[in-house]
């Protein structure tokens, strides 16, 4: 493997005769297909689900001949103001990974020497435990092999087959196995069925892990129900709302979410800075539309954290590929309030 041939880290594993599969890390752990990941690492195309300016994702591989060894690499690179990947940061990368690897990477026995390579590197990093178990969740799924010893209680408490009471006897690594493999599967009706009896802490947990899948429709139903009960109540429990829309986010009935989205932005409990954030973060595929992104930036302006949190979400939320024309619009609509105006001037003053 010659190093004047390796320009990307594509490049590198193709030569290397490893295969891989890459997962982002920093929005959601969703897969990202080769074609698309290459596009980002020639900068011919901005970082899908940019996270903070950066792109995080995870990347397990291994080699052909000995594919029930894999490893992992979690690797984050700063991205310019188009959301291109900064080259000079990737080509840092791969200088020091040649230098660390050398150039024969043929052999699976190589893979642990490959995996160690990224010790104390800049652009390496660690996720959270719960990101680190939902691409697990992914990654076993993708490559088809088993989930983990977690899975089968788990998947019994979540669709009532065993005792409410049993929910501290899971593992974490076994509710991102249901999330990934039954939210959209044969196992949905049991989910779904259950979803409204859950205890508050098993709920929670399940909808910071269904936020990384795509739920069906008929768990999205149930999900849009809960969200609907807590908007009638006086005083409507914000943690609530956010983990319904959280767990819905990225559903197959993509009008159902925007339903979701909408009726939110309709209700007062909208200003709360936390629910503005997980629609940004979350749901921002519905403020495409020009009628949400008007609720959105208007609900934004009056936000009770005031300007900084205005401009903070605002900057992140145009940065994602395919937002910034729907939210100027939206900052420039003639009929927009007398606040967001107001923000609007010191935005772009």
């Amino acid at each position: 493997m010659s190093e004047a041939k390796i320009t990307t880290i594509s490049e590198f594993f193709e030569h290397s005769g490893l295969a891989y599969r890459v997962f982002d890390m920093g929005r959601r752990v969703s897969k990202l297909n080769t074609t698309e990941f290459a596009d980002f690492e020639n900068a011919q195309s901005p970082y899908p689900l940019p996270f903070q300016r950066s792109a995080l994702f995870g990347i397990i591989f291994w080699h052909p001949q000995a594919d029930k060894q894999h490893y992992v690499w979690f690797l984050q690179f700063p991205l310019d103001e188009q959301g291109l990947l900064l080259q000079s940061a990737r080509d840092e990368f791969l200088v020091m990974l040649l230098e660390r690897v050398g150039e024969s990477m043929l052999a699976a026995a190589d893979g642990n020497k490959l995996e160690g390579a990224l010790k104390d590197s800049p652009y390496s990093f660690t996720p959270r435990e719960d990101k680190m178990a939902a691409f697990n969740a992914h990654a076993t799924s993708e490559l088809g092999l088993e989930a983990s010893r977690y899975y089968p209680d788990a998947r019994a408490y979540f669709t009532g087959k065993s005792a409410k009471d049993s929910w501290d006897q899971l593992g974490m690594q076994g509710v991102a196995d249901v999330a990934v493999r039954d939210a959209n599967s044969e196992q949905t009706p049991g989910l779904a069925a259950n979803l409204k009896s859950l205890p508050a802490q098993p709920f929670h947990v399940l909808c910071t892990f269904l936020e990384n899948a795509s739920p069906s429709a008929a768990l999205a139903e149930q999900l849009q129900q809960l969200l609907a009960d807590q908007l009638t109540q006086s005083q409507p429990d914000t943690s609530m709302v956010c983990g319904c829309l959280r767990a819905a986010s990225h559903s197959e009935d993509s009008t159902l979410v925007d339903e979701m989205v909408e009726l939110t932005l309709d209700h007062p409990c909208s200003r709360n800075i936390e629910v503005l954030a997980v629609i940004a973060g979350r749901c921002w595929q519905s403020l495409q539309h020009s009628n949400i992104a008007q609720l959105y930036v208007e609900q934004l302006a009056h936000n009770d954290a005031g300007y900084p949190a205005f401009s903070q979400l605002l900057a992140d939320l145009v940065f994602v590929p395919g937002m910034r024309e729907p939210v100027m619009q939206a900052l420039r609509n003639p009929q927009r309030s007398d606040t967001l105006s107001e923000h609007v001037g010191t935005l772009f003053g």
